[in-house]
């Protein structure tokens, strides 16, 4: 339920670059429990059209039959538009109601190369952060068998590692490991393999990649990754089992979840059904994607599960009232009380009056969407192996969800100016305004509490701000926060102390509490921080775009007037004035090197996404270069200085010189700013 920190570094790549195309004209190019097999649907489609279900599971029988011939008619339809018009391989959808799968279809093909059918049965997918729902379930049964306190200081249960006591009298606990209130820094850069054979152990991986804790645990909710790599972590050391192992043994083998695992490598029976993760692109039409393996399996790396398996989960969920699951499907965090909050793995849905819990996954080449309506005793699990145009894959799962449960679940009448769980999502007429007099103290920037504060993932913080600004005497204009890629924009209608519901749309709800944090419905695991007017995503990118553009003229400017003195015959400068205006043309070269690494790095979305988990050569290229051109600046300031003390050059000349030394310290500035260069001292 939020967008990825990944998809939205490459966002800001490609923002920097049109800011910086915009600052350079010169370089226009830079700127662009087991369900019986007689209540299954196995059916296999054709890349694009959706294909039939078996008559067994779905042929029309009474009301139920007509439901079941109706859903499967809806998703066959959404489906097939989906794998059409944003170019992804293949889906695969599972519904479970009334304690039976109702619908479990494939769609599309596994594999574009031997055109494999996609089969609901038998084809693996990458779960990515739906990993996190078996991590928080084996961790929630050491909580209810009582051997581990969820309140307890997580180093009285870890073996192999320790965690720093950055906060004396604030310790790291599961709770705070498994509502994203850690307060670990975040970082995904080199976290994944191409190969499971390349993945290090769990505990040597949670010790030399570790993030800096940067806030008190308990103090606001940030998506975190190694938070929940760790609780696997705590999991393997209390239980005495590998994790994957304790998984296997005590929660897939139980369910018959015979083709999932979180095994690298996986298990030769399995490896031969994964499907291939893609993105458009290519000679063929299609890239495979790499980099689905990595040693933080409890967070998403490396598990994968099949459809009918993941029918299995949900019906066992939906059916079976185990405390484990109980403490699953229970708020333990809100940021606001009248917001829906965080549970263990999952996160609180509301839509129309409806309550449910939902958990996403994204990793390169694969998306997962899964939402339990307990009430309702309804469960919809969605999965595609592509990223779709403009990684659109990702929002796509949660639209399909949606379209399902509207069909499925009447939606309930919504209390009249009653913005609190149960309508939440309400499609009903808006509820009255009420004034409130703190309307102008929300506008503003507002930061998503999870972009990175110490890594090159900071940069992330460049674009994915929000953007608050009045709409009226009783509204508020919103940028950024929507998740819908076709709605980028929403309209608040102010509710009184703080509160806001949407205009139209999906009616979402908002909340600013005291602490000056934005919460939003739709994202209950990060929170967003007001940023100052010195921090603004707006003024770091004017400054670096301006900063390059001033700096790149002088690649070719300086080295031109030193050639023309030469031509004319003047006196040679003295060494020292030479080296400086070297210095200066070097930088703006650099300058120009930096913007065309960037440039290839975010050429393409849906690579990037794949790039930075691996950690790409490209990637060290932009910092690698980001560092020259900080050596380059201290020369070139020292240099500026030097030329108006001993008078090199006309007044022109140094005050030109001046200039790219100014615009070298703001380009610079940003790129330490934003952890684009390496500090050995850092």
């Amino acid at each position: 339920m939020r967008t990825t920190p990944i998809r939205v570094l490459a966002a800001t790549a490609a923002t920097i670059m049109t800011t910086i195309g915009s600052a350079a004209p010169l370089f226009p190019a830079a700127a662009h429990a087991a369900v019986p097999a007689s209540a299954r649907t196995a059916v296999h489609s054709s890349p694009h059209p959706a294909a039939a279900a078996r008559p067994e599971a779905l042929a029309p029988g009474g009301a139920r039959g007509a439901r079941s011939s109706a859903l499967a008619s809806l998703v066959d339809r959404a489906v097939a538009d989906h794998l059409a018009n944003d170019r992804v391989p293949g889906a695969a959808v599972t519904v479970v109601s009334g304690g039976r799968t109702v619908l479990s279809k494939g769609y599309g093909v596994a594999d574009v190369t031997s055109r494999t059918p996609v089969d609901p049965d038998r084809t693996a997918f990458f779960l990515g952060s739906l990993a996190k729902l078996f991590t928080a379930q084996a961790a929630s049964r050491l909580v209810a068998e009582g051997k581990v306190d969820p309140q307890a200081d997580v180093n009285d249960y870890l073996r192999a590692v320790t965690v720093p006591d950055t906060y004396p009298g604030r310790p790291v606990t599961l709770d705070r490991l498994l509502t994203h209130t850690a307060g670990f820094d975040s970082d995904l850069v080199g976290r994944n393999r191409a190969r499971a054979e390349d993945v290090e152990p769990l505990a040597e991986s949670l010790v030399t990649r570790r993030p800096p804790r940067i806030r008190a645990p308990g103090t606001i909710a940030a998506y975190d990754n190694y938070a929940y790599a760790l609780a696997g972590q705590l999991v393997a050391d209390v239980s005495g089992q590998a994790f994957p192992a304790y998984v296997d043994e005590h929660i897939l083998k139980p369910l018959g979840m015979t083709g999932s695992t979180f095994a690298q490598p996986q298990p030769g029976p399995i490896a031969a059904r994964l499907a291939r993760g893609y993105r458009p692109g290519g000679t063929s039409g299609w890239t495979e994607d790499k980099g689905q393996y990595g040693a933080w399996s409890p967070t998403g790396p490396g598990a994968v599960s099949t459809a009918a398996d993941m029918g299995r989960w949900m019906t066992h969920q939906l059916a079976d009232d185990a405390p484990a699951n109980r403490l699953m499907r229970q708020a333990h965090y809100r940021q606001d009380p009248r917001l829906p909050g965080v549970g263990y793995g999952f996160e609180e849905w509301r839509r129309g009056g409806r309550t449910g819990w939902f958990k996403d996954g994204d990793i390169p080449g694969f998306h997962s969407n899964l939402l339990l309506v307990p009430g309702r005793d309804v469960g919809v699990f969605v999965v595609f192996n592509g990223d779709g145009t403009d990684g659109r894959a990702a929002w796509d799962g949660k639209d399909l969800i949606n379209r399902i449960v509207d069909a499925l679940v009447p939606e309930v009448p919504a209390a009249a100016g009653n913005p609190t769980a149960d309508d939440e999502d309400s499609t009903t007429p808006d509820p009255e305004p009420a004034a409130d007099p703190a309307l102008d103290s929300y506008t503003g920037t507002y930061r998503p509490a999870r972009v990175s504060r110490t890594g090159l993932m900071s940069v992330e913080g460049l674009v994915a701000g929000v953007t608050v600004e009045k709409d009226g005497e009783r509204g508020l204009r919103t940028s950024g926060l929507s998740l819908d890629p076709d709605r980028p924009g929403q309209r608040w209608l102010a509710l009184g102390n703080g509160l806001f519901r949407e205009r139209g749309g999906q009616q979402a709800t908002l909340a600013f509490t005291e602490a000056g944090v934005l919460v939003s419905s739709a994202t209950p695991s990060t929170a967003y921080e007001r940023l100052a007017w010195r921090q603004s995503p707006a003024l770091h990118l004017g400054l670096l775009g301006l900063g390059v553009g001033a700096l790149a003229p002088g690649a070719l400017v300086l080295p031109a007037v030193a050639l023309l003195r030469r031509f004319r015959g003047r006196t040679p400068h003295p060494p020292a004035a030479r080296a400086t205006r070297a210095a200066g043309a070097a930088a703006g070269l650099t300058s120009v090197a930096f913007t065309v690494a960037l440039a290839a790095v975010v050429a393409d979305g849906n690579a990037m996404m794949e790039m930075v988990p691996l950690g790409s050569p490209l990637l060290s290229a932009v910092t690698a270069l980001g560092t020259v051109l900080l050596c380059l600046t201290l020369a070139v300031v020292a240099g500026a200085v030097a030329a108006w003390l001993r008078g090199w050059w006309t007044v022109t000349g140094r005050l030109l010189f001046a200039v790219t030394a100014t615009a070298a310290v703001a380009t610079t500035s940003m790129l330490i700013h934003y952890h684009l260069v390496w500090l050995p001292f850092a």
